[in-house]
């Protein structure tokens, strides 16, 4: 960072105190209290000193902001500023997500994954013709659980599989996606769009180890797939660690043997490195063949996309697997602000009476009438894929705290506010030491958008619902006025 950049990153960040009993609080009582309100609606809406001071500061123009602070009792003051414009939220529209799906489908529900099968193994465990792994969409299958899968294939006594590997994606109705089309890292797994039947997030993962001695980072991958190979190391930097994934300047044009053109930087220390290289067939051929193996299988077969066929009912279904359920899903998505899952997620909303292709038609029109039986007005909420990753999502901070409210109020209550990253202490919110430990906030950020949304504890133990959201090209810069925010509540 350039001494300009941190000098203005010095005087931008602004330290708020708490706001006592004074002129200033008695002008906070006259703005925000039912009778201020009433009083004020002749005049432009005024903001609290520091909320203000961090705009200021921060070079936010108020017509780039809205917020919302609503009581969760009966008692305390109410802030409404820009409240009912629509803004691109980022990663907040996960709040819309993680409510929905926990109403609709519940905190218990889990998704299948399926070998099938049109016989059985024979006495010497050959299976002679095509094996069929049906996907149901499940949000999250991990590289552990796909193991267990394929273990359990072999506990039932498969010993060498004749044919191929179909691969039934067809409980997702989608378009194709193209992964670099939102900001042209398709190569990082956040981009990754809906798969029915999605591994491990389709992506690979690597330990890098720099050793100061060997002038070297060591390149460990996680776990080691044969077929996929790695440089073994790269060399080391003395430059600073700001996008270092950047500088070890990857090269994917052979996506089975990638290549580091670049330095790693020294100063960085240990990272992790995710990536995602190959299509969801190439994928699932170098997993299974590998794991299969292992397993002590043999299969000279390829992984080939079809479907089920339609009079199969008197298939064999030779393993299973079952996912995480819901709330552990959630908890999941929110604390970390999953893409992937939030993606498959909000499929799964659509059409959930129904066993039929999910599509995006389907979970949005499911979330627009599950949010107008909370009132929340057709122009206040715009839904694009569930996850945040998206410019034409837009919702207004009224919208978010009617739906925080409403789930403080309904029996999945405990799930979804566990779900969010709790500041100071987890998830997004770790490094964030505002009110550490008293707000439950998910964040949000791409390229001209910040934003929160979740709940705040004050001092006196009163909760509040707080959704704030800037967009323009001061958003990069905002991050204190997020924080000013949730101090002022916690102040109160």
């Amino acid at each position: 960072m350039s001494r300009k950049n941190g000098t203005f990153a010095r005087v931008c960040f602004v330290r708020i105190e708490v706001v006592k009993f004074s002129v200033v609080a008695l002008s906070f009582f006259i703005f925000f209290s039912p009778a201020g309100q009433a009083a004020s609606k002749k005049s432009a809406p005024s903001l609290p000193a520091p909320i203000q001071k961090a705009l200021n500061s921060c070079k936010v123009p108020k017509g780039d902001f809205s917020l919302s602070v609503i009581p969760l009792s009966d008692k305390g003051t109410m802030l409404k500023f820009n409240s009912t414009a629509p803004r691109v939220p980022a990663s907040s529209a996960k709040v819309i997500t993680s409510a929905a799906a926990l109403q609709l489908l519940g905190p218990a529900k889990v998704w299948t994954t399926r070998f099938i099968s049109a016989e059985e193994p024979d006495r010497n465990g050959v299976l002679s013709g095509d094996l069929y792994l049906v996907g149901h969409g499940a949000p999250s299958m991990t590289i552990e659980r796909f193991w267990l899968l394929v273990d359990n294939l072999r506990a039932r006594g498969v010993k060498e599989i004749k044919g191929n590997i179909i691969a039934d994606r067809s409980h997702f109705d989608v378009a194709p996606h193209d992964p670099f089309a939102f900001d042209g890292e398709g190569n990082r797994p956040y981009n990754l769009g809906p798969d029915a039947l999605m591994v491990n997030s389709r992506s690979f993962f690597i330990k890098i180890r720099p050793d100061k001695e060997a002038g070297v980072a060591y390149l460990y991958p996680e776990p080691r797939i044969a077929g996929v190979k790695l440089p073994e190391s790269i060399p080391l930097s003395k430059e600073g660690c700001g996008a270092w994934r950047k500088q070890i300047n990857p090269d994917f044009s052979n996506p089975l043997k990638p290549a580091f053109k670049g330095k790693f930087p020294l100063k960085c220390g240990p990272k992790d490195y995710f990536y995602t290289s190959l299509s969801a067939d190439q994928y699932l051929q170098v997993v299974f063949a590998d794991m299969w193996k292992k397993a002590g299988g043999t299969w000279k077969g390829k992984v080939v996309q079809g479907k089920l066929p339609e009079d199969s009912d008197d298939y064999k279904v030779l393993a299973s697997s079952y996912s995480e359920p819901l709330t552990k899903l959630v908890y999941n998505m929110n604390k970390y602000s999953d893409n992937i899952i939030a993606r498959q997620l909000f499929l799964a909303l659509a059409n959930t009476q129904k066993d039929e292709p999910k599509n995006l038609e389907g979970a949005r029109a499911a979330v627009y009438e599950w949010a107008a039986s909370l009132k929340i007005p057709a122009s206040s909420l715009k839904i694009d894929n569930g996850s945040g990753l998206s410019r034409t999502t837009a919702v207004s901070t009224d919208a978010f705290v009617t739906v925080l409210k409403h789930m403080w109020n309904s029996p999945q209550m405990p799930e979804f506010v566990s779900s969010l990253p709790i500041s100071g202490v987890d998830g997004t919110m770790r490094k964030r030491h505002v009110a550490q430990g008293n707000a439950h906030i998910k964040t949000g950020y791409i390229q001209n958008v910040r934003s929160i949304a979740g709940y705040v504890q004050t001092k006196s133990g009163e909760r509040y619902a707080v959704a704030a959201i800037v967009n323009g090209p001061s958003a990069i810069n905002s991050i204190p006025v997020m924080d000013a925010v949730i101090c002022w509540v916690y102040g109160r």
